[in-house]
Parts: C-alpha cells; sequence; structure tokens
C-alpha cells in the first residue's frame, strides 16, 4: 500500500507554539499523573514477567527442548542375561532455515513486549486526556451557573421588592423561578458527575488531589508507520510470519543422541560400560492444519494492521480539516458572546426601568448565556481535539 503523508492545514504549523490550556485544581502536571497512573494499570504489572520469558528462551541450534531416557532390563542368571540400564540424552537439533525463523521470532517476541508497554502508555494518556477534558467541561459548567444563580437570586430579591410594591405582577416571577430550579437541577446533576470523576481518577491514580493546569500544545506530525498502535500490529505480523516459516522449515532436522549403556556381570562374562552416539533425521513437520492455521493467522494481521492504518490516517485527515473550522467557530463565538455580555447590564437597566417586560428580559438574559454556553463548549471542543491530534500522532505526553 502506498503510504500517504499527511499534510496538515497551514494554521496547525502557526499553532505549533500556541499554549493551549485551562487549569483551575493545584496538583501535579499531565507526565506526573500518567506515571501515578501506569503504576496503578494492571496489565503493566505483568510485564516484567513477559520479559522474564522472552530471556529465558532455548538458543537457537535447537528445533525443540532437549530430553533425557533412562531405560533398565532385568537381568537373568539362568538364562545368562545381564541386567543392564542406560541413559541417553536427545537433542532436537535445528537446520538453518529454522534457525533464522526461530531467531526472527524470538526477537520479534521481545519487541512485541516492548511495543505493547508503548500502547499501554499511549492508551492510558488518551484515557486521563478524556477525563481531562470532562472534568474541565463540568468546572467551567458549574462556574457559570453559579454565576447565573447568584444574578437570579438578586432579581428575585429585586422583583420581590416591585412585586409587594405594585409596581409588578406576581406573574413576572414564575418564570423565574422556573429558570432558577431549572439551573439548580442542573447544578446537582453536574455535581453527581463531578463525583463520578473523581471516583474515576482516584481509581485510576490512587491520588487524591485533583490535577493542576495539564497544558497541551499542538505537536508535530509523525509519520504514520510510527503511531504505537501500528507498531505492535506490525510486530505481531513478524510473529506470525516467523511462526509460519518456523512450521515450513521443520522438517529434516537431525536428532542428536548421547548416551552410556552399563551392562552387569553374568556367569563368565564381566561387567562392560559402552558409550552410544547416535544421529536420526525427522522426516515428519507440522501438519497440514497447523500450517493452513499459520497462513490464516498472517492474513489477519496483515489485514487488521491495514484496517487500522487506513482507520488511523482518515482519522488525522477529518481532523487535520476541522481544526481550522473549529478554531474559526471558537473565535467567533467568542467575539459574540463578548459583545452580548457587554450589553447585559444595559438591557436589565432597561428593564429595571420598564422599558423591557419580565418576559423580554428573559429572553435577552437566556440568549446571552446561551452564546456563554456555546462559546465555552466551543473552546473546551477546540483543545480537546489538539489533544485527539497529538494522539494521532502517537504521542503520550
Amino acid at each position: 500500500m502506498e503510504q500517504k503523508n499527511i499534510q496538515p492545514q497551514r494554521f496547525l504549523a502557526a499553532l505549533l507554539l500556541l499554549p493551549l490550556a485551562i487549569g483551575v485544581q493545584a496538583g501535579g502536571n499531565f507526565q506526573q499523573s500518567l506515571e501515578a497512573a501506569w503504576q496503578q494499570l494492571p496489565e503493566q504489572q505483568y510485564l516484567p514477567t513477559e520479559n522474564d520469558i522472552n530471556n529465558r528462551r532455548l538458543p537457537g541450534w535447537l528445533a525443540a527442548a532437549p530430553s533425557i531416557a533412562v531405560d533398565y532390563q532385568q537381568g537373568n542368571d539362568a538364562s545368562g542375561s545381564a541386567e543392564e540400564w542406560q541413559t541417553r540424552l536427545e537433542l532436537p537439533l535445528a537446520r538453518p532455515g529454522l534457525m533464522q525463523s526461530q531467531r526472527d521470532y524470538q526477537q520479534a517476541a521481545g519487541n512485541e513486549t516492548l511495543a505493547y508497554q508503548q500502547l499501554l502508555r499511549w492508551q492510558l494518556a488518551g484515557k486521563l486526556q478524556t477525563w481531562w477534558w470532562d472534568w474541565q467541561n463540568l468546572n467551567l459548567s458549574q462556574q457559570r451557573i453559579q454565576d447565573r444563580l447568584a444574578a437570579m437570586q438578586q432579581q428575585l430579591q429585586w422583583l420581590d421588592l416591585l412585586i409587594r410594591q405594585g409596581e409588578r405582577p406576581a406573574a413576572d416571577r414564575l418564570t423565574l423561578q422556573e429558570q432558577y430550579q431549572q439551573l439548580k437541577n442542573q447544578q446537582l446533576l453536574n455535581q453527581r458527575q463531578q463525583q463520578t470523576l473523581q471516583q474515576q481518577w482516584q481509581q485510576w491514580t490512587a491520588l487524591t488531589e485533583l490535577p493542576g493546569d495539564w497544558s497541551f500544545t499542538l505537536l508535530p506530525e509523525q509519520p504514520l508507520d510510527n503511531h504505537p498502535l501500528l507498531q505492535l500490529l506490525q510486530i505481531q505480523k513478524q510473529l506470525s510470519d516467523a511462526q509460519l516459516r518456523s512450521q515450513q522449515k521443520n522438517t529434516l532436522n537431525p536428532r542428536l543422541s548421547l548416551g552410556v549403556k552399563h551392562q552387569q556381570a553374568v556367569n563368565a562374562q564381566p561387567a562392560s560400560d559402552a558409550l552410544q552416539v547416535g544421529i536420526s533425521f525427522d522426516f515428519g513437520g507440522s501438519n497440514y492444519s497447523e500450517r493452513r492455521n499459520a497462513v490464516r493467522e498472517l492474513s489477519n494481521r496483515h489485514s487488521e494492521w491495514l484496517r487500522t492504518r487506513q482507520q488511523l490516517e482518515n482519522e488525522r485527515n477529518v481532523l487535520a480539516a476541522t481544526l481550522p473550522q473549529q478554531q474559526q467557530r471558537m473565535n467567533e463565538l467568542k467575539d459574540m458572546s463578548q459583545q452580548a455580555s457587554a450589553q447585559y447590564q444595559s438591557q436589565y437597566q432597561a428593564y429595571q426601568r420598564g422599558s423591557l417586560s419580565g418576559f423580554q428580559w428573559l429572553q435577552i438574559q437566556a440568549s446571552i448565556w446561551r452564546l456563554q454556553q456555546q462559546a465555552d463548549e466551543a473552546r473546551i471542543e477546540y483543545l480537546r481535539n489538539i489533544s485527539q491530534w497529538n494522539l494521532l500522532q502517537g504521542y503520550s505526553l
């Protein structure tokens, strides 16, 4: 397959030095948090054992594990048969072709463990970054809700005074109270979601202190085939290829036998010891079913690698095309939100003077708040996709 070099839009290069982050709590940076979560990850605890297994392999010149055999034969003086025993060591030797495929498999097995470790860290980084932006989104929403509740509380107090003085109808209070309760309900819902995220954080990292200012900067594009997932799939494909070649070459391997035979004395025949050396060849090999399964396994590995590569390539292309639009939308909503916020106080004063009805004021207030919320959501989504861009390049930082 021809490798396509994905070139980001020109705006990406301009943003390489632009820090993009939101921070509220005091705590460790992202790298420290990632390391804490890594120590709690169950999968990584078995990596040393896997490395130990990779290092405890048979020498490459052996086709299989050696074996030791011990034979005993009871003697009979009456028949003149001597008591004897013998022991031998059998060494299944590998032909050069099999030796090479076995070396390739052993090297790929060690590389797979390392690639799997890198993939685990990359996946963990993605999980933590997704958590971070969900957490930031909830925090920002809670801040907005708190400000709006405080504003509406003041409005209710002011409206109560006017209603008691007969300057405003009591019906004006109903709509305001309804919106106030809706905000309170949303606040409670956000609090429950925050508690869930806090529990996840403690489970993943064993830390009680929430993270601090995680700063994510747009990072340069990397070659697609360097992605941790593709690296692992490529090595697994090499493992399957080496396994298939080992099965194809596993025939006509010599089997060296070294042994000692001892025969007890019987009648006039003295005891004797003899050294035995033998060699044999295995004409068989892997059966048809094993070779067919090995071919199918190699085909599946290649197909999985190819599908994953195409998927990552598509995601890169889509995100590279989407980010400029998201940046433009974020800036537009930011300007609109700032302009609307600047009109808030004057519109509220018009409502207080009676130039606006209660219904008109609530509509204007709701519109201003919606613009603020849309601007917040656009900013979070843009920053979230900056993190996603970095992950698609294979970065785990």
